[in-house]
């Protein structure tokens, strides 16, 4: 419904066209009944479908959403009849709560038939005490195909009264005749300076990084590839949760073996050892590192994944260290400053890193086929001294 209140999504960080967008949308009560929120983890796509509710629904007629007036405050927290939530992991401004009316949903599961039934047997009833019937669905890219098809019959003719709003990272597993009854949106990751940007201003714990563990900070926005949710997330994560984390073990698994690798080059600056200094490291040296990371005897699927996963990191550093190679400049995939790059990559020549690169990718294809990860790994530590002879 149209009005004249001011219209604020900046607590949506970064996205300023989809915002501006979205606020002429609302500005003009011109909203969509559908919208698909598309987004990697932490872009803000919980953040908008929650920020956007409550804008439409708000009692604040000058400034919207107010976050103060009680619709808003039902909604943010998840706690009016009128707001249904499907497998939302967090509410982005109650964190606290737990919202009597929010369906959990775990890793494992798929959104199914009986959740879409529910839903449908409450969106034709009217509003009890917001503007509109409100209903946030995530992680839709992991419903069945009978639940999208259910869901389908609501979204072909809902009630005026009533907004839908399905947040997923890929929309490729929705069907195609459900993106064509929902206005598209995508929510952007962020660069690495756009992210360090925000999170000193908007984090305290994460300027207090910058100042005594910037290097950390730095590593942890890496990891984040452009999510501000998941950034914050290492940051305020405890060592011993950041060491089940797959992506911060995959990272640290590859820092180590280059670290091998390397060990007779100095980095931080200073200058590199003369070649008559250095120690070249060994081909058992680099299998045994991997092996004590990598247990060829654990259970064969846990292996390969944890195999699969430290070459995707050691092919993101071998692509660094051929961009400083070359001197080409933009974002670093696996180094969060470009000093130790540009200092490994004298060591190397621009064949030697791209022929490296390519083996790896060849042995990651292998997994798949080879259930042998003890040759794997021996494949994956003759693959790696050659980076260095």
């Amino acid at each position: 419904m149209a009005n004249a209140a001011a219209i604020d999504l900046s607590r949506l960080y970064g996205n300023e066209a989809l915002r501006a967008a979205l606020v002429r949308t609302v500005s003009e009560g011109k909203t969509a009944h559908a919208y698909l929120l598309e987004g990697g983890f932490g872009t803000g796509k919980t953040t908008l479908a929650f920020l956007f509710s409550a804008a439409l629904c708000c009692e604040n007629r000058e400034h919207r959403p107010c976050m103060q007036c009680s619709a808003c405050k039902k909604i943010l927290r998840a706690q009016s009849p009128d707001l249904c939530v499907i497998g939302i992991d967090a509410l982005p401004f109650a964190p606290e709560e737990a919202p009597p009316n929010t369906a959990g949903l775990t890793k494992s599961k798929a959104i199914g038939v009986e959740a879409v039934r529910l839903l449908k047997n409450d969106v034709y009833i009217r509003p009890n005490d917001l503007d509109y019937k409100l209903y946030i669905i995530g992680h839709t890219e992991r419903m069945t195909v009978q639940s999208q098809n259910a869901l389908l019959k609501i979204l072909e003719e809902p009630p005026e009264s009533a907004r839908f709003f399905l947040l997923c990272e890929n929309r490729a597993a929705l069907l195609p005749t459900v993106l064509s009854r929902v206005q598209r949106l995508t929510l952007e990751a962020f660069s690495d300076d756009a992210l360090y940007d925000l999170l000193i201003a908007h984090d305290r714990d994460a300027a207090a990084l910058a100042r005594t563990d910037e290097a950390a900070l730095r590593l942890y926005i890496r990891l984040a590839d452009g999510s501000f949710g998941r950034a914050s997330r290492y940051i305020h994560a405890q060592k011993k949760d950041l060491r089940t984390d797959a992506a911060y073990e995959a990272h640290e698994g590859a820092s180590q073996v280059l670290g091998l690798l390397f060990s007779d080059v100095q980095t931080d600056d200073s200058p590199v050892l003369s070649a008559a200094e250095t120690v070249r490291p060994t081909r058992t040296a680099l299998l045994s590192m991997i092996g004590d990371r990598i247990d060829a005897r654990r259970d064969g699927t846990e292996a390969r994944e944890r195999l699969r996963a430290l070459i995707d990191a050691l092919s993101l550093a071998t692509r660094d260290l051929a961009m400083c190679e070359r001197g080409v400049e933009g974002q670093l995939l696996f180094y969060p400053t470009r000093t130790q790059p540009e200092t490994l990559s004298t060591r190397c020549s621009a064949k030697t890193l791209s022929d490296t690169y390519r083996a790896l990718m060849s042995l990651r294809a292998e997994i798949a086929a080879n259930p042998n990860v003890s040759m794997l790994l021996m494949t994956l530590s003759g693959i790696l001294i050659g980076l260095r002879t």
